[in-house]
């Protein structure tokens, strides 16, 4: 799956899927606007792709996403690409399964300042400090690579293959 963050103007972004992995489960989403707040000039969400990439957050938001969740409809693909009882069904399941990655992954990112930095103070609350220095090291790369994006570019992320949930393997609802 790729994740693309495009640059729209001022600290506004907006994100979308492209499912292009074997193991993706769902159709490609269009971008839309970031729902969490910048961090400074960083998006919310990029700061959530890095801590979950980093620390192999299978069910994460982005784990989730990947396995074919909506996160609540933010992540929900065009009408004529949908199966409403089947995603619904299949995002509660994903949703109840990653509850504890994805609570994880909004502590993290609350530890996050504005120059797109993890305290690692705040963080040792939530993560030994070799997870710490593995979130810093991917989150560093990623606001590096952001910054460097222009108004109406894009940031392309591709989310490791190896951390998608494939379809079948979560309990049935």
């Amino acid at each position: 799956m790729e994740v693309v963050f495009e640059r729209v103007e001022g600290r506004r972004y907006r994100v979308g899927v492209r499912r292009s992995g074997r193991h993706d489960t769902g159709p490609d989403v269009p971008p839309r606007v970031g729902v969490g707040a910048p961090v400074g000039d960083v998006p919310h969400d990029l700061v959530h792709l890095a801590i979950e990439e980093a620390l192999g957050l299978r069910l994460g938001i982005f784990g989730q996403v990947a396995a074919g969740g909506d996160l609540g409809g933010f992540f929900t693909p065009p009408p004529a690409e949908r199966n409403p009882v089947r995603d619904q069904r299949r995002s509660r399941r994903l949703s109840r399964a990653g509850a504890a990655d994805a609570s994880r992954s909004e502590s993290l990112a609350a530890c996050v300042d504005h120059e797109g930095r993890l305290d690692p103070d705040r963080a040792s609350a939530y993560a030994t400090p070799r997870e710490v220095e593995r979130v810093q090291r991917r989150l560093g790369e990623l606001v590096e690579r952001w910054r460097v994006t222009p108004p109406g570019g894009e940031l392309v992320v591709t989310w490791p293959e190896h951390l998608t949930v494939r379809r079948g393997v979560l309990p049935p609802a």
